[in-house]
């Protein structure tokens, strides 16, 4: 992602990663590419980062000099020598051990902050998505061509519903009651012309009694003679399984 569109907080950790040279090849040279253009806030936010990465030098306890180093320091004095200090060895390890830390921290974060990044932009494209839907739905109802016809009206629970026809758009199906299906069944839409042998429309399932299918298109209402739905296995079927769900019938404008 650019530095400018990173929050305050992000582009002080990708300053900090590249004081310490752990960026990706391509972030390293982006952001040397900015250095090297004199960008005020790079060279600004490179300042910070190198102060603050400077005073983890400070983390380490302060300890006083050994016996061992006080006669280094006699023997580089002229003294005979007598041995050799290491608590400067300890003391560096202990920053080494403390930069390690901070890194591995950080790192930890910037991979959280880009997964969650990643999850929010998937869920906003699934949002647009179902907005878009819903907008061409919208549409396809609210044409003056569309045609409404219902079904079920006046039966014992039977399933109930409406169907709409649109000459340049398709056909668009809301049914309930429907039956649960069973194992490897589903539903499907039909459309039984006025003269030949009913043809295929498409799959659908339904949930809570519930369904709902489009089936896009142009299509000619003035030759159909009603839409109808059966329930057919899986994979579908070239001609309707009796006996039929319910048939709603078609009478053009």
């Amino acid at each position: 992602m650019p530095l400018e569109n990173m929050d305050p907080q992000d582009r002080d950790l990708m300053y900090e990663l590249f004081v310490l040279g752990m960026l990706e090849p391509d972030e390293m040279a982006e952001m040397r590419l900015k250095l090297e253009a004199g960008d005020a806030e790079v060279l600004a936010g490179l300042r910070k980062a190198s102060l603050l990465m400077g005073s983890l030098a400070y983390i380490a306890p302060e300890a006083k000099p050994s016996k061992q180093l006080r006669r280094r320091l006699m023997l580089a004095a002229g003294a005979p020598e007598r041995g050799f200090g290491w608590s400067w060895i300890a003391s560096l390890a202990a920053l080494c051990a403390a930069l390690a830390v901070i890194t591995f921290n950080i790192r930890q974060d910037v991979s959280r902050r880009e997964t969650t990044i990643a999850e929010l932009r998937q869920q906003l494209g699934a949002s647009e998505k179902l907005v878009a839907q819903a907008r061409d739905l919208y549409d396809f109802l609210r044409q003056p061509s569309t045609i409404t016809v219902k079904f079920g009206d006046g039966q014992p629970a039977p399933p109930r519903g409406q169907v709409f026809l649109n000459r340049e758009r398709g056909v668009l199906l809301f049914a309930g009651n429907l039956p649960l299906l069973t194992a490897g069944k589903i539903y499907e839409m039909w459309f039984v012309p006025k003269q030949g042998a009913p043809i295929p429309a498409g799959l659908f399932r339904g949930e809570n009694g519930q369904g709902v299918h489009f089936r896009p298109g142009a299509v000619d209402p003035s030759g159909i003679a009603a839409i109808a739905v059966t329930v057919e296995p899986e994979a579908g079927s070239t001609t309707p399984t009796m006996p039929i769900l319910f048939a709603a019938p078609v009478q053009a404008e």
